[in-house]
């Protein structure tokens, strides 16, 4: 994609601002399958990254045997972004990740193995797949820590913290902080020996950060505080006859916090913040194992996996308990081609879904399950009651950069509403050979009975490119898998201009005409951006004005090889006055999206301004500014 498209992209991210979580029929999914390149074998939860594809890690294969870091899309299309160990034998950028990923506030995602780089390290790894190691632990008189097998946390300082299971003043692991940039700092040292574990050792698991600010987690030995200064305190110590935790805990809404126990017992419990415990499940043999850090989900159940247990043919369950207790199982893995074991915990995607791995099985796995396959990616739609789909009857249809009622003909428009999708998607995979789709997984949308070109949807809403209906009140409809919405009327026009704004801001999005982001610094978040100056020249990007002339091909990426510029003349005023417009015509290699080039009229002072453009007596909305500043 050219620069211009990338720019579209962040353009178009602010029509993607999806809502309430539908949850659709239960149905299992197996999205994709690992072999080989792709790695085997994940022990980690995956995470959801910005762009709405899901990222992990595996433990094994991949090009070096050390393992991966991979993406998967929610239409199941599986990439490696990284193989483990280059280098091999001293692997300096790590081995073997057992841990999630997260992605922080830079956009980002860091990770730690406890293998390689000597005693395990913490890298960074950007959604193009460039790696870097920011830390490398040792194997002996490990001051830092040894041996990082839980993931990370970012918390509301900006700072990483995680843990080791080894090396510290007392060789029981560490609590560590971190900046982004790879600086650690050694919180705690757990101090573990035959005599005495009071404060625990070895964690095997990363940290949360609870409503009251400290961090929490689990041990072997017993559930521990500590606060971003590093002072620990023991809230809960294991019987150890009944083992301990080596999965990490989650903070319900209702401020207590639930983890699970193994080896011994496998129980599911709760802890409160005062460190009273109790016991919600004890795990039969046909349940398994807890093999994961629980989520709570939007319904407000706590949701986890089971791997085994092997003797009774059963590779693992995906289970759902109530806060109170009641345990249902919802899937059973018992068909290796389906996958089996799994190792990792649950993600709960922007569709309401549930996301997780399989350590086992998948097609890779031999006829007749002869050998156990590298494992798989599944989802795991929820059950409810199924609903047919609705626009919502007020402010249900809406110009897409400005989200004022009305459609403008080959403009962008947002559908808002209930059950529109099952799942949540973009266009990026359905144009072909710059044909736009009309039809994204089973989701279409007709406007005045013609079909619109579908770039996003999700539950709640959808953003999608109107055809070029006649003006008039005409019907839209949204029709999915369940059924077809009732028509909403719709008020379509010739033009109705509009400029997209920068995310949570009323600032119209601006670039430099070399694509350089216009706005005040710290408007676009991990952006570094700069105002406008008087006498500047530069592009606002909006949709809504109006035919081209030429006629622009409908439902076509925009071609490159002709200017399609605006049919008639539009004009821009700043702060009430006129600015100089060098051009407005429709971007290449882009759909229904309008540059419009000005100069910044030199008379103007430091200050937000109105920035109000005008075609054939239609106005775009006075409420869009643009800082001017010298």
């Amino acid at each position: 994609m050219d620069r211009l498209g990338r720019w579209n992209e962040t353009f178009v991210a602010v029509l993607l601002c999806a809502t309430a979580i539908a949850l659709p029929a239960q149905t299992f999914t197996t999205l994709a399958s690992f072999v080989g390149v792709y790695g085997s074998g994940p022990h980690a939860p995956l995470v959801q990254g910005t762009d709405g594809n899901l990222y992990g890690t595996t433990f094994a294969d991949g090009a070096y045997g050390e393992g991966t870091v991979f993406k998967v899309t929610p239409a199941g299309i599986l990439t490696t972004l990284y193989s483990f160990c280059v280098n091999y034998p001293t692997c300096s950028d790590g081995a073997q990740p057992s841990a999630g990923l997260i992605q922080a506030s830079d956009g980002n995602f860091y990770g730690t193995q406890p293998a390689g780089g000597n005693g395990g390290t913490v890298f960074r790894i950007t959604p193009g797949g460039t790696l870097t190691t920011l830390h490398s632990f040792c194997i002996t008189d490990c001051a830092d820590g040894a041996h990082p097998n839980g993931s990370l946390l970012q918390a509301s300082d900006g700072y990483l913290y995680g843990t080791t299971a080894g090396g510290g003043a007392s060789f029981s692991g560490t609590v560590f902080r971190m900046t982004l940039g790879g600086t650690l700092t050694t919180l705690y040292s757990f101090s573990c020996t035959a005599a005495s574990c009071a404060n625990g050792g070895s964690p095997a698991a990363g940290l949360i950060q609870a409503s009251d600010g400290n961090f929490y987690g689990p041990t072997p030995d017993n559930i521990f505080k500590i606060t971003p200064g590093g002072t620990l305190t023991t809230l809960y110590s294991f019987n150890p006859a009944a083992g301990g935790s080596y999965t990490g805990l989650v903070q319900a809404t209702d401020g207590n916090f639930y983890g699970t126990t193994y080896l011994t017992q496998s129980t599911i419990f709760k802890v409160t913040p005062t460190g009273a415990f109790t016991t919600l499940n004890t795990l039969s043999g046909v349940n398994g194992g807890p093999a994961s850090t629980l989520i709570q989900a939007s319904d407000g159940n706590l949701y986890g996996t089971t791997s085994g247990p092997e003797y009774l043919g059963l590779g693992g369950t995906v289970f759902r308990i109530t806060l109170g207790g009641t345990l249902t199982t919802l899937h059973t893995f018992d068909d290796d081609t389906n996958g089996s074991y799994p190792q990792a915990g649950l993600v709960q995607g922007s569709d309401g879904s549930l996301y997780g791995t399989t350590s086992q099985g998948g097609a890779s796995a031999g006829p007749d399950g002869d050998y156990p396959g590298s494992g798989t990616i599944f989802r795991l739609t929820l059950s409810s009651a199924i609903t047919t789909p609705a626009i919502n009857e007020s402010g249900g249809i809406v110009n897409g950069a400005s989200f004022q009622a009305g459609i403008a003909a080959g403009s962008w428009i947002t559908i808002l509403g209930t059950n529109l999708s099952s799942i949540t998607d973009n266009w990026t995979k359905a144009i072909v050979n710059g044909v736009l789709p009309i039809s994204l997984d089973g989701v279409s949308v007709s406007v005045g009975g013609q079909p619109a070109y579908i770039y996003y949807i999700s539950p709640t809403q959808i953003n999608a490119l109107a055809p070029n209906v006649g003006a008039g009140t005409v019907p839209v409809t949204v029709t999915n898998s369940i059924g077809t919405t009732p028509p909403i009327m719709a008020t379509a026009q010739a033009f109705q201009p509009a400029f997209f704004l920068w995310p949570g801001s009323n600032y119209a999005v601006a670039t430099t005409t070399d694509f350089g982001p216009v706005a005040t610094n710290g408007t676009v978040s991990g952006v570094t951006t700069a105002p406008a100056k008087p006498g500047d020249v530069i592009v606002l990007w909006g949709t809504g004005f109006g035919p081209t002339n030429p006629t622009a091909p409908a439902g076509l990426v925009t071609p490159s090889t002709t200017v399609y510029n605006t049919a008639g003349p539009v004009t821009v005023t700043v702060g009430g006055v006129p600015a100089t417009v060098y051009g407005a015509a429709l971007a290449p290699g882009e759909a229904g999206l309008y540059q419009v080039a000005i100069q910044i009229p030199t008379s103007l002072a430091n200050g937000n301004y109105p920035v109000i453009a005008t075609i054939s007596g239609a106005q775009s909305p006075s409420t869009t500014l643009i800082t001017v500043q010298n």
